[in-house]
C-alpha cells in the first residue's frame, strides 16, 4: 500500500510535459521501436500544445530532421544568392563573404547550385 501511494504522489506530482514524456516512452517502450526512442525528449523541446500538433501532422510518418549545420549552410547559400541574384554582386566576392571559418566555398558552392535548381524549378508564391 506505501508503495502504490508513493507512485501514485509521484504521477500526480508530473506536469503536462512529464506527462506526454512518460506516454512517449511508453509507446518506446511497447512498440519497441528504435525509432520511437529519442521521442519522449519531444515533451521537453515543444510545448504542450506543439506537440499535438505535430503528432496529428505527423503521425505515423518517419521524418528525418536536418541538422543545425545543414540549415547554416543553407542560409549562407541564400545569402549568396541575394548577394548575386538579387542584388546583382560579383560572385567570388561574395562567395568569399559567405564562407567564413565554417564552410568551405566547394561546399557553399554545391548547395548554392542546388539552391539555383530548386528555385528554378518550383512555383513558391503561396497566394
Amino acid at each position: 500500500m506505501k508503495r502504490q501511494t508513493k507512485i501514485l504522489n509521484a504521477i500526480n506530482a508530473l506536469n503536462k510535459k512529464d506527462i506526454y514524456s512518460l506516454m512517449l516512452f511508453t509507446l518506446f517502450k511497447l512498440h519497441d521501436k528504435k525509432e520511437y526512442s529519442t521521442l519522449s525528449e519531444l515533451a521537453y523541446i515543444l510545448d504542450g500544445n506543439n506537440l499535438p500538433k505535430l503528432l496529428n501532422y505527423y503521425g505515423g510518418m518517419t521524418i528525418t530532421i536536418p541538422t543545425l549545420r545543414d540549415m547554416r549552410v543553407l542560409t549562407q547559400a541564400l545569402l549568396l544568392y541575394q548577394y548575386v541574384n538579387v542584388e546583382k554582386g560579383d560572385f567570388k566576392a561574395a562567395l568569399t563573404a559567405v564562407c567564413g571559418d565554417e564552410f568551405k566555398e566547394e561546399e557553399i558552392k554545391k548547395v548554392y547550385q542546388d539552391l539555383l535548381e530548386v528555385i528554378s524549378n518550383y512555383e513558391f508564391d503561396r497566394t
